[in-house]
């Protein structure tokens, strides 16, 4: 698990801070790995600037046992391990079974509306139109698509009163097998431009039944921090989660948002000021 904000992506580049980065540095300063070719480290997904996780995997090779909470010792507060589990020799992460993606929309739009877009995007089609990097194959499959406007939790009603129920976001959770780069946020947009009037049903069809050798339609991508990789699931494996990891990687959340609270509660009584001097 890990908060994206302050990190440039998953994926390793020189001179900038990175998921991946942090979590070599840490197993081998704990030596749990070596060399990452021997020890056969590996990556499920690499995740966009800005995205958090709570469920991205690694897999590596370790004459070491695992210990979640030594390595989470060492691993700065906004990233975590939360699970373990074996695998044979052979096993590859990005082979997944199932990936889950969150997205969070914080407008008023038309549930009924967004469900219509979602039956669309379910099942098998050429997501050509909703990346931007070309590949081999654009054909993804699209296995569940589940909409729920969510209400603030007595927690949040409680610990943040300032907060109105009109900012309860919209919870877009997407199911597939594989996804394509800014799959996801690209095809959010297309879900509040459908919402919000600016775009058919039909003109989704469209998008995902493209002309062969039409040029690539632009599709502008959402924002990467209302994006959240939930889970990612392999037949016949199952992670045990640590409960204590777990707890603590809650705490270091909740811990962020009461500065975010108060980083809030100071810029609402500069408004008030600035609405009482005028």
């Amino acid at each position: 698990g890990y908060i994206g904000t302050n990190f440039h992506g998953f994926q390793r580049q020189p001179d900038v801070r990175t998921v991946e980065e942090e979590l070599i540095y840490h197993l081998r300063k704990l030596g749990y790995i070596d060399d990452l070719k021997k020890s056969r480290f590996r990556i499920a997904g690499r995740t966009d600037a800005g995205v958090h996780s709570l469920g991205n995997v690694i897999s590596f090779q370790s004459d070491k046992e695992v210990q979640v909470n030594e390595i989470n010792n060492s691993l700065p507060d906004d990233i975590q391990i939360l699970a373990k589990a074996p695998v044979r020799y052979a096993f590859k992460p990005r082979y997944a079974q199932m990936r889950q993606y969150r997205y969070l929309l914080f407008q008023e739009l038309d549930i009924n509306k967004l469900n219509e877009v979602a039956e669309i995007f379910k099942g098998t089609h050429n997501f050509t139109n909703f990346t931007k990097r070309f590949q081999k194959t654009t054909t993804r499959t699209i296995d569940e698509i589940r909409i729920t406007k969510v209400g603030l939790d007595d927690y949040h009603k409680r610990e943040f009163p300032n907060l109105h129920d009109t900012i309860s976001p919209i919870f877009i959770d997407i199911y597939g097998e594989s996804f394509l780069w800014n799959m996801v946020r690209k095809m959010m947009r297309v879900f509040v431009d459908v919402a919000s009037d600016k775009m058919t049903l039909d003109d989704v069809n469209d998008l995902l039944n493209p002309p062969k050798d039409s040029p690539r339609a632009h599709i502008k991508v959402m924002d990467a921090e209302y994006l959240i990789l939930m889970d990612i699931q392999y037949d016949g494996i199952k992670f045990k989660y640590d409960d204590y990891a777990c707890n603590r990687f809650k705490r270091n959340l909740v811990d962020s948002l009461d500065n975010l609270q108060k980083k809030y509660a100071i810029r609402e009584s500069m408004i008030k000021s600035l609405n009482d001097l005028i």
